[in-house]
């Protein structure tokens, strides 16, 4: 098994979590610098923009905030890299969900500069995760770039995270949930291969499974009611914090396996007709294939009432992807040909088509 990074990215250099704690923005920039480049995407400016100024008011003169459409892309990193440097920006602030959060990871990379991120959602842990996932502008996935540090500073402000819709919070629960799923596959292989760490990942993400799947339906009645209590911080917690110092305890993407490499052949294979679903819900039609594979198919009841009750994709269908025994094919020569399955195995390479086969079969 490969290691992606020798150095264990354990923690964000700071987390910070409470209700109303986008007011600590200032505060924290001023620890690395005085002049933040702010970049957003559109819904999230317009929770959190009035906050952040309110948090710079007399204490930070120069500042800019910018609105960013696209996709993380190397293209647009780089551009807006050189614009942050060129005009004497020395910190980079993003604020969004997890495009935005591997954006501003992106452009710091390229501007070498600290960041912060600011997520105004839980639907991924991008936020927290020394990395990012870049796309080309149409939305093709291209690669992961894993960072040599930690992000410098996450504040999660479960004011504005507790509003979220119930999509997007669930879209975290399912890519948190990914990682107990996904991490036993790595289990299956032979003990002298496991990487160290790997054995503290799947016991950390054996306690963030259970609280997710005890305090999920639990949480969903108590946002929609406008209630952030221990229930509501806990899950916050466990989806972005937790899979962030996961995969630093892994060393990249090593507790990674079927799950996420469904989403990247579902962003790779059909870029325009999954552009409109989340990560989160990719990954977890993606976790009903890694059950069968790991022997434990009982375990998708729990997941498909779940997705059902709430409206969520649990079908290839519903990621915008027909179920052929062409697309079938498409899935299994992307999946077999990367890291998490090993093509010289024949019971992997048949334990993966069964999969495919009864995903691809779910009425």
């Amino acid at each position: 098994m490969a290691i992606h990074e020798e150095s264990f990215r354990i923690g964000s250099g700071r987390y910070l979590q409470g209700f109303g704690y986008i007011k600590r923005c200032a505060e924290e920039v001023l620890r690395l610098g005085t002049s933040p480049l702010v970049i957003g995407g559109v819904t999230a400016l317009s929770k959190a923009e009035r906050g952040i100024r309110l948090s710079f008011d007399g204490h930070i003169s120069k500042y800019e905030i910018i609105t960013y459409k696209s996709t993380c892309n190397d293209e647009r990193a780089k551009e807006t890299a050189e614009y942050a440097t060129a005009h004497g920006f020395d910190v980079i602030v993003g604020v969004g969900g997890g495009v935005i959060m591997d954006f501003a990871k992106l452009v710091a990379h390229y501007s070498a500069l600290p960041v912060i991120n600011i997520p105004t959602s839980s639907a991924t842990c991008a936020a927290y995760t020394p990395l990012s996932v870049r796309y080309t502008e149409d939305g093709r996935t291209v690669g992961t770039l894993h960072y040599k540090k930690e992000v410098d500073c996450v504040i999660a402000d479960t004011e504005i995270i507790a509003a979220e819709p119930t999509r997007l919070f669930l879209s975290g629960v399912f890519d948190s949930l990914a990682k107990f799923v996904e991490i036993k596959h790595r289990f299956s292989l032979d003990m002298t291969e496991y990487p160290l760490g790997l054995d503290y990942a799947y016991a950390m993400s054996e306690r963030s499974f259970e609280s997710l799947r005890r305090l999920s339906s639990v949480c969903i009645s108590k946002m929609s009611r406008g209630i952030v209590d221990a229930d509501v911080e806990n899950v916050i917690f466990s989806s972005i914090a937790v899979p962030g110092i996961i995969s630093g305890v892994a060393r990249g993407s090593n507790q990674t396996a079927l799950g996420h490499k469904f989403y990247e052949g579902t962003r790779f294979l059909f870029p325009r007709e999954s552009s409109k679903y989340l990560h989160g819900e990719i990954v977890g039609v993606g976790l009903l294939l890694q059950n069968h594979y790991n022997g434990e198919l009982e375990n998708n009841s729990e997941l498909l009432s779940l997705m059902k009750d709430n409206g969520m994709p649990y079908r290839v269908l519903d990621v915008g992807v027909m179920p052929s025994e062409e697309n079938l094919e498409k899935y299994y020569d992307y999946i077999a040909g990367s890291s998490a399955i090993s093509r010289s195995n024949a019971d992997e390479c048949k334990r993966l088509r069964e999969g495919l086969e009864y995903l691809f079969n779910i009425k």
